[in-house]
Protein backbone atom coordinates (compact mmCIF):
# COMPACT_ATOMS: atom_id res chain seq x y z
CA UNK A 1 0.00 0.00 0.00
CA UNK A 2 2.85 2.31 1.00
CA UNK A 3 4.73 1.75 -2.29
CA UNK A 4 1.25 2.44 -4.16
CA UNK A 5 0.52 5.76 -2.45
CA UNK A 6 4.45 6.92 -2.32
CA UNK A 7 4.51 6.07 -6.36
CA UNK A 8 0.73 7.91 -6.85
CA UNK A 9 1.68 11.17 -5.53
CA UNK A 10 4.96 11.45 -7.27
CA UNK A 11 3.10 10.54 -10.76
CA UNK A 12 0.79 13.34 -9.93
CA UNK A 13 3.07 15.52 -9.06
CA UNK A 14 5.65 14.77 -11.92
CA UNK A 15 1.98 15.40 -14.22
CA UNK A 16 1.34 18.81 -12.27
CA UNK A 17 4.33 20.11 -13.51
CA UNK A 18 3.75 20.01 -16.84
CA UNK A 19 0.12 21.90 -16.66
CA UNK A 20 0.22 25.10 -17.98
CA UNK A 21 -1.61 26.71 -15.16
CA UNK A 22 -2.12 25.67 -11.15
CA UNK A 23 0.63 23.62 -10.75
CA UNK A 24 0.98 24.20 -7.18
CA UNK A 25 -2.86 23.75 -6.21
CA UNK A 26 -3.07 20.79 -8.44
CA UNK A 27 -0.24 19.33 -6.44
CA UNK A 28 -1.81 20.39 -3.10
CA UNK A 29 -5.15 18.60 -4.50
CA UNK A 30 -3.35 15.68 -5.21
CA UNK A 31 -1.58 14.93 -1.95
CA UNK A 32 -4.99 15.58 -0.39
CA UNK A 33 -7.15 13.42 -2.35
CA UNK A 34 -4.31 10.46 -2.68
CA UNK A 35 -3.86 10.97 1.17
CA UNK A 36 -7.49 10.58 2.02
CA UNK A 37 -8.04 7.58 -0.55
CA UNK A 38 -5.11 5.54 0.49
CA UNK A 39 -6.65 6.26 4.38
CA UNK A 40 -10.08 5.05 3.63
CA UNK A 41 -8.49 1.65 1.96
CA UNK A 42 -7.13 0.97 5.38
CA UNK A 43 -10.09 1.87 7.37
CA UNK A 44 -11.90 -0.64 5.13
CA UNK A 45 -8.80 -3.46 5.19
CA UNK A 46 -8.80 -3.47 8.98
CA UNK A 47 -12.64 -3.93 9.51
CA UNK A 48 -14.01 -7.47 10.88
CA UNK A 49 -13.81 -9.08 7.20
CA UNK A 50 -11.46 -6.04 5.50
CA UNK A 51 -10.23 -8.73 3.33
CA UNK A 52 -13.63 -9.97 1.67
CA UNK A 53 -14.18 -6.06 1.66
CA UNK A 54 -11.24 -5.06 0.01
CA UNK A 55 -11.60 -7.97 -2.88
CA UNK A 56 -15.06 -6.43 -2.99
CA UNK A 57 -13.88 -3.20 -3.83
CA UNK A 58 -11.64 -4.75 -6.51
CA UNK A 59 -14.26 -7.34 -8.30
CA UNK A 60 -16.67 -3.69 -8.58
CA UNK A 61 -14.06 -1.97 -9.73
CA UNK A 62 -12.64 -4.67 -12.05
CA UNK A 63 -16.30 -5.31 -13.26
CA UNK A 64 -16.72 -1.67 -14.36
CA UNK A 65 -13.59 -1.73 -16.09
CA UNK A 66 -14.51 -5.01 -17.97
CA UNK A 67 -18.13 -4.20 -18.49
CA UNK A 68 -17.64 -1.02 -19.76
CA UNK A 69 -14.49 -2.50 -22.35
CA UNK A 70 -16.79 -4.78 -23.53
CA UNK A 71 -20.03 -3.26 -24.00
CA UNK A 72 -18.17 0.08 -25.16
CA UNK A 73 -16.71 -2.17 -28.06
CA UNK A 74 -19.95 -4.75 -28.32
CA UNK A 75 -22.34 -1.71 -28.91
CA UNK A 76 -20.43 0.97 -29.20
CA UNK A 77 -22.75 4.25 -29.88
CA UNK A 78 -22.56 7.81 -28.69
CA UNK A 79 -19.07 9.05 -26.41
CA UNK A 80 -19.63 10.47 -23.35
CA UNK A 81 -16.74 12.54 -23.00
CA UNK A 82 -14.41 12.55 -26.16
CA UNK A 83 -12.47 15.74 -24.94
CA UNK A 84 -11.58 14.14 -22.06
CA UNK A 85 -11.61 10.05 -23.07
CA UNK A 86 -12.30 9.75 -26.62
CA UNK A 87 -12.76 6.23 -26.26
CA UNK A 88 -15.69 5.84 -23.61
CA UNK A 89 -19.40 5.64 -24.77
CA UNK A 90 -22.34 5.37 -22.69
CA UNK A 91 -23.09 1.77 -23.51
CA UNK A 92 -19.49 1.23 -21.87
CA UNK A 93 -20.96 3.49 -18.96
CA UNK A 94 -24.17 0.99 -18.54
CA UNK A 95 -22.62 -1.98 -19.63
CA UNK A 96 -19.69 -1.50 -16.90
CA UNK A 97 -22.58 -0.52 -14.35
CA UNK A 98 -24.18 -3.18 -15.07
CA UNK A 99 -21.24 -6.15 -14.67
CA UNK A 100 -20.22 -4.36 -11.48
CA UNK A 101 -24.10 -5.06 -10.17
CA UNK A 102 -23.55 -8.78 -11.23
CA UNK A 103 -20.28 -9.62 -10.14
CA UNK A 104 -21.31 -7.68 -6.50
CA UNK A 105 -24.09 -9.70 -6.11
CA UNK A 106 -22.17 -12.88 -7.15
CA UNK A 107 -19.71 -12.62 -4.82
CA UNK A 108 -21.78 -11.01 -1.37
CA UNK A 109 -24.02 -14.17 -1.85
CA UNK A 110 -21.17 -16.56 -1.98
CA UNK A 111 -18.11 -14.65 -0.03
CA UNK A 112 -20.24 -12.82 2.25
CA UNK A 113 -23.76 -14.30 2.81
CA UNK A 114 -24.48 -12.26 6.31
CA UNK A 115 -24.13 -9.18 4.58
CA UNK A 116 -26.39 -10.52 1.71
CA UNK A 117 -29.07 -7.52 1.04
CA UNK A 118 -29.69 -7.11 -2.72
CA UNK A 119 -31.31 -3.92 -2.91
CA UNK A 120 -28.38 -2.32 -1.18
CA UNK A 121 -25.97 -4.34 -2.80
CA UNK A 122 -27.43 -3.25 -6.22
CA UNK A 123 -27.45 0.46 -4.34
CA UNK A 124 -23.97 0.09 -3.44
CA UNK A 125 -22.58 -1.51 -6.73
CA UNK A 126 -24.20 1.27 -8.95
CA UNK A 127 -22.44 3.74 -6.55
CA UNK A 128 -18.54 2.36 -6.67
CA UNK A 129 -19.01 1.73 -10.71
CA UNK A 130 -19.98 5.52 -11.10
CA UNK A 131 -16.92 6.82 -8.68
CA UNK A 132 -14.17 4.06 -10.39
CA UNK A 133 -15.09 5.70 -13.75
CA UNK A 134 -15.06 9.19 -12.19
CA UNK A 135 -11.44 8.51 -10.95
CA UNK A 136 -10.68 6.92 -13.87
CA UNK A 137 -11.93 10.18 -15.85
CA UNK A 138 -9.77 12.58 -13.23
CA UNK A 139 -6.61 11.00 -14.06
CA UNK A 140 -7.45 11.29 -17.60
CA UNK A 141 -8.30 14.62 -17.51
CA UNK A 142 -5.32 15.67 -15.88
CA UNK A 143 -2.88 13.37 -18.08
CA UNK A 144 -4.56 15.46 -20.98
CA UNK A 145 -4.04 18.81 -19.47
CA UNK A 146 -0.40 17.80 -18.78
CA UNK A 147 -0.10 16.38 -22.24
CA UNK A 148 1.36 13.13 -21.12
CA UNK A 149 0.39 9.79 -22.71
CA UNK A 150 1.13 7.59 -19.31
CA UNK A 151 0.92 8.71 -15.72
CA UNK A 152 4.62 6.76 -15.71
CA UNK A 153 6.57 3.86 -17.58
CA UNK A 154 7.23 1.73 -13.98
CA UNK A 155 4.74 -0.97 -15.78
CA UNK A 156 6.21 -2.01 -19.18
CA UNK A 157 3.81 -1.45 -21.56
CA UNK A 158 1.12 -0.32 -19.30
CA UNK A 159 2.24 2.97 -18.47
CA UNK A 160 2.44 4.13 -14.69
CA UNK A 161 0.64 2.93 -11.12
CA UNK A 162 -1.74 5.65 -11.64
CA UNK A 163 -2.61 4.09 -15.04
CA UNK A 164 -3.96 0.93 -13.31
CA UNK A 165 -5.35 2.27 -10.28
CA UNK A 166 -7.07 5.58 -11.18
CA UNK A 167 -10.52 3.66 -10.40
CA UNK A 168 -10.20 2.06 -7.54
CA UNK A 169 -8.37 5.18 -6.18
CA UNK A 170 -11.90 7.52 -6.24
CA UNK A 171 -13.64 4.03 -5.13
CA UNK A 172 -12.66 3.84 -2.30
CA UNK A 173 -14.63 6.94 -0.70
CA UNK A 174 -18.09 5.15 -1.54
CA UNK A 175 -16.90 2.08 -0.37
CA UNK A 176 -15.53 3.53 2.92
CA UNK A 177 -19.21 4.71 3.78
CA UNK A 178 -21.24 1.82 3.09
CA UNK A 179 -18.95 -0.20 5.54
CA UNK A 180 -18.95 2.63 8.26
CA UNK A 181 -22.79 2.71 7.61
CA UNK A 182 -23.39 -0.92 7.68
CA UNK A 183 -24.75 -0.95 4.09
CA UNK A 184 -22.70 -3.85 3.15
Amino acid sequence: MLLAYVASVQEWARMCVRLPAYKWLSAAFGLLYFSCCYAMFLYIRAQGEGAQLVFLLFVVVWGCDIGAYFFGKMIGGTKCVPEISPNKTWAGVWGGAFTSVVLALGYVYFILPARFDALYIVLMAVVIAFASMLGDLLISYVKRRADVKDTGSIIPGHGGVLDRIDSLILATVPMTFFVFWNVI
